[in-house]
């Protein structure tokens, strides 16, 4: 029997969705939940069906359960080596039961019959089972309230459950109401001491038994809250990382901060505030009845008031609503101001600038007390107006109660016993009108994070595109790309080509297009005219991922994780040997000065690379580019921040880290372009020229300018 091997698991699963209708790729699994070549557990497994849209689930089985699953095929077994194989079906052939078997590493893809003993020599008895997740097909509703509803129809048995105990809370509540009446107009007049007793045990299990039925309200309440808490976060952290550059390049950190912080409020709201009155409202089911059974009177005036005190919230809510946006617009201000003197604290510091940002952070602040006081004050006169109404109430039901106490029609225990049910009453009600002002607010948060949520996400992430192996051969044609809200292109008609292979320079001034032409290749920006192909495919035609995880990058100023040095380099391949991480540290020129530190590469890199120098910065985003062995690789200044020795161990590695490989190097030191196989020449947006340094040293007036004035110092020595 085939034995399988490397990602058998994932492979399997693949084939069985493309059985299922749904289009995915092994890679794709493992870009998406960061898995390396090993075989995953059965968690991981159930946990990676999920994600591509399928429901799974393991079980355990016998070898006769084969013939009885029939429309549940195809299966995934899992084999006592640890890999799996893709069972399609079940036949009987020539009188012997056998299991069709596909092997996703076999090169014939015909299913193969295996019969009980060979297969139940190499089987586990495990099992996943899978299906179509039509939950997970349906087109998801814009971002408000319905986007919630999904993930909380998931935990809809817990909520049922939750529901029932509040059922028998309620009942169980009116205990008290019904034993302090029975005390007060049975048992003290007629002075019953028998009676009490049994009163009192009933009382201490009706106690017991509410205590129970709380637990389990409250627990279970907690538990679908966090699994709810947890799917939330996941997804709007997930569609954040999948917007395009332009909305973080053009969106305050401090706004999005703030608008990502909403989840927590807007899922305690209806799962917390809104289920917990909800639930409190069921009870009204037995209370509002008792309460007229005990009095019609009494119970028409609890309703009267409550009445009146949802209206009266009802009408402050427009004033309400728009003191709440002054409060968010005036905090968002005040986040975006915050994240922005952190972030830029050596500049405020080398600049001393620490009085001008505390002025401007005290204005700020002022108003946003100012804008959150109206808001409180507004507030204070709701409830100022509420409290007296329900006191009111309180002394009117008391009144008119001992006013029917003196003509006979009601007694003092039943008069108790009805103050304590309608506490109950108007106890969930004016939490209901009270949460009206809630849904404002949590109108406000939805309407913030629906600036993230129902922003469109970058093209290409659609999970279909190309994913086949990148050679590296690059053509852009008469590319037109202009930013949001320039006045003229940043390219214009701008065409070129990249031979597989080459080492290319990019050059020209400031402003000129260089790092464009580099993002419109990583399509972090798409272009409004002309194409960019790679290996002569459309650029839109190629996975996003798949695009990325191909082209190394290294910036001017990179950024580094809090981490590792080791974890840093290892970035984009979390698994990667120590002797890889090694061999990448020494073409970038970073060995000699990890070699020194005390803990090598163990060395913990702190918050904003504070303990690294600018050039031992670079040279780990160099190691990092250069770890995944990617078949282009981009330079974009990357040894403008280098001393002139560590330029010069880049410089000698550069062959090394060129050969087998599209290399692009943009740069203002034209030496650095030299022994390139051709540069482009960029100048504001169009393509001046495209050659050798010495072709275009002949001919290219902007390329020979720059390189004399840079060399000048060569002609004077000589």
């Amino acid at each position: 029997m085939p034995v399988s091997g490397p990602n058998s698991a994932l492979k399997c699963l693949v084939e069985a969705a493309r059985l299922r209708g749904i289009d995915t790729s092994v890679e794709r699994i493992q870009h998406d939940l960061v898995l390396d070549d090993r075989e995953p557990s059965t968690k991981l497994l159930l946990r990676a069906a999920a994600h591509i849209g399928l429901k799974a689930r393991a079980v355990r089985m016998g070898w006769r359960h084969f013939g009885k699953l029939d429309q549940a095929f195809p299966v995934i077994a899992r084999l006592r080596n640890g890999n799996s194989v893709l069972v399609v079906g079940a036949n009987v052939v020539n009188g012997v039961p056998v299991v069709l078997m596909h092997d996703p590493l076999a090169a014939d893809a015909a299913a193969l019959p295996i019969d009980e003993a060979r297969f139940t020599e190499a089987w586990t008895g495990e099992v996943l089972l899978l299906k179509q997740d039509g939950a997970a097909t349906e087109e998801e509703p814009p971002f408000g309230f319905a986007w919630f509803f999904p993930m909380i129809r998931q935990q809809k048995r817990l909520f049922r459950d939750v529901g029932v105990a509040a059922i028998l809370l309620s009942v169980l509540t009116m205990a008290m109401p019904v034993f302090m009446q029975i005390v007060i107009d049975r048992v003290l007049v007629h002075r019953s001491i028998d009676t009490l007793h049994v009163l009192i045990v009933g009382m201490m299990l009706a106690i017991l038994f509410e205590t129970l039925f709380s637990y389990m309200r409250r627990y279970l309440m907690l538990y679908a809250s966090n699994k709810i808490d947890a799917q939330v976060s996941m997804r709007t952290f997930a569609k954040l990382v999948s917007l395009p550059i332009d909305f973080f390049e053009h969106a305050s950190t401090g706004v999005v901060t703030k608008n990502m912080q909403q989840t927590e409020r807007i899922r305690q709201f209806l799962t917390g505030q809104v289920f917990s009155v909800a639930l409190d409202c069921v009870g009204l089911i037995v209370f509002i009845p008792m309460m007229f059974l005990y009095s019609v009177p009494l119970a028409i005036i609890v309703m009267a008031s409550t009445l009146l005190l949802c209206i009266m919230m009802i009408a402050f809510l427009p004033a309400m609503k728009r003191r709440m946006n002054d409060v968010y617009a005036s905090e968002a201000s005040l986040q975006g101001y915050l994240v922005e003197t952190i972030q830029g604290m050596r500049t405020i510091k080398s600049l001393s600038l620490d009085a001008r940002q505390r002025q401007v952070w005290d204005q700020k602040l002022a108003r946003a007390i100012d804008n959150r006081f109206r808001l409180g004050s507004f507030a204070l006169v709701a409830q100022s107006l509420i409290q007296p109404i329900d006191k009111i109430t309180q002394v009117a039901v008391m009144g008119l109660g001992a006013y029917m106490i003196f003509d006979g029609s009601m007694l003092v225990g039943a008069l108790i016993a009805f103050r304590i049910i309608a506490g109950r009453v108007t106890g969930p009600l004016i939490q209901l009108s009270q949460m009206i002002q809630q849904f404002q607010e949590v109108s406000l948060s939805l309407r913030m994070l629906g600036q993230i949520m129902n922003h469109e996400v970058e093209e290409g992430r659609s999970g279909r595109g190309m994913r086949a192996p990148i050679q590296g051969e690059i053509e852009f044609s008469s590319v037109r790309f202009t930013y949001p809200g320039a006045s003229s292109p940043a390219l214009d008609r701008v065409s070129f080509t990249i031979q597989q292979g080459h080492m290319f320079g990019i050059m020209g001034r400031s402003g000129s297009g260089k790092t464009t032409v580099t993002r419109l290749l990583q399509a972090l920006h798409r272009p409004q005219d002309g194409l960019v192909k790679l290996d002569g495919h459309d650029l839109r035609e190629i996975d996003l991922d798949h695009l990325r995880t191909n082209i190394g990058v290294v910036l001017q100023d990179n950024f580094l994780f809090r981490g590792t040095i080791r974890e840093n380099i290892a970035a984009a391949k979390p698994g990667a040997p120590l002797e890889e991480v090694m061999e990448a540290a020494r073409l970038a020129g970073a060995d000699e000065f990890i070699e020194r530190l005390p803990r090598g590469f163990d060395t913990m890199i702190e918050e904003g690379s504070a303990n690294l120098s600018g050039g031992q910065r670079q040279r780990i985003a160099i190691a990092r580019a250069l770890l995944i062995n990617p078949p282009i690789l981009i330079m974009d200044e990357a040894t403008s921040a280098l001393d002139a020795e560590s330029e010069a161990i880049i410089q000698a590695n550069m062959q090394n880290i060129a050969k087998g490989r599209t290399l692009i190097i943009i740069s203002h030191r034209l030496s650095s372009l030299v022994a390139c196989d051709s540069i482009l020449v960029l100048d504001r947006g169009q393509v001046a020229d495209v050659g050798r340094h010495s072709e275009l040293l002949g001919r290219c007036d902007v390329y020979r300018h720059l390189w004399y004035k840079q060399n000048r110092h060569l002609e004077l020595a000589s």
